[in-house]
């Protein structure tokens, strides 16, 4: 028996070992594109924005995914190392040879980071830095964006980009309103088109009661002219030269 409890003892104490030496770094650099002193900056970073928010955050670089779908890629990799923060967890995965990369949130963060406000407010925050090559800048500002959402949410109670409850939307309101003008003039068409006694005429005299009207003479009377004479000028030559336009330049390349 106690060899029995010695060897279970030394299975846990050897599967323990493994998983705390299993347990990836924030920042996973398998394409070799950031510099050793600068993953750990990046680490530190990463560490301290964590234990901000209770969040888990992974970063990776490789040379090639191999084939496989870069999003599949990016879910595999936040559930099986970053999806147990007590806030949830989010990724960033960069595909060198594809030129790709991929966020993902686990179901924590999804409603914390939304993908409709949060994730385009990230892409705008380090896609200009990762297009020119500055890793590391893409990265710090990777981090220092989900610090940024974590402590909006934190806050305000609510996601970046979200309306509080009873706040009304500027563009919901004028597209409102355009429709209930829209649907007013059409209302009021419809019912003057329905009136029997109001009809449109096309022509003015469509309004008179036939017969109601009569002329009793039909003439044109003259009444006067006013005639004036002036000088003819000097007689003009003709030509093709010269400008029309009332000014004068000119340019070039240089």
């Amino acid at each position: 028996m106690k060899k029995f409890l010695s060897l279970l003892a030394l299975f846990l104490l050897i599967n323990f070992s493994v998983a705390g030496a299993a347990r990836l770094d924030p920042v996973t650099d398998k394409a070799k594109v950031l510099k050793p002193t600068e993953i750990e900056l990046l680490n530190q970073k990463i560490r301290g924005v964590e234990q901000k928010h209770k969040i888990k955050i992974g970063v990776a670089f490789v040379k090639s995914l191999g084939g496989q779908d870069i999003i599949q890629a990016s879910d595999d990799f936040i559930d099986d190392n970053f999806a147990n923060g007590k806030n949830g967890g989010i990724v960033l995965l960069v595909d060198m040879e594809s030129r790709k990369y991929e966020m993902s949130t686990d179901s924590r963060m999804l409603n914390i980071i939304t993908d409709s406000h949060g994730i385009p407010h990230l892409k705008d925050s380090f896609q200009s830095d990762l297009s020119a090559g500055n890793y590391f800048g893409a990265v710090n500002n990777f981090v220092g964006g989900v610090d940024e959402l974590m402590t909006y949410y934190e806050t305000n109670g609510i996601a970046y980009g979200q309306r509080k409850p009873g706040e009304i939307d500027p563009m919901a309101a004028m597209i409102s309103f355009a429709l209930a003008i829209f649907g007013g003039v059409m209302i009021r068409s419809t019912l003057i088109g329905s009136m029997s006694n109001v009809h449109r005429a096309k022509e003015a005299t469509d309004y008179l009661q036939k017969n109601s009207v009569k002329f009793l003479e039909n003439r044109d009377t003259f009444l006067f002219m006013n005639v004036q004479r002036k000088p003819r000028g000097g007689s003009r030559s003709g030509g093709s030269g010269g400008h029309s336009s009332g000014h004068g330049g000119g340019g070039g390349s240089f």
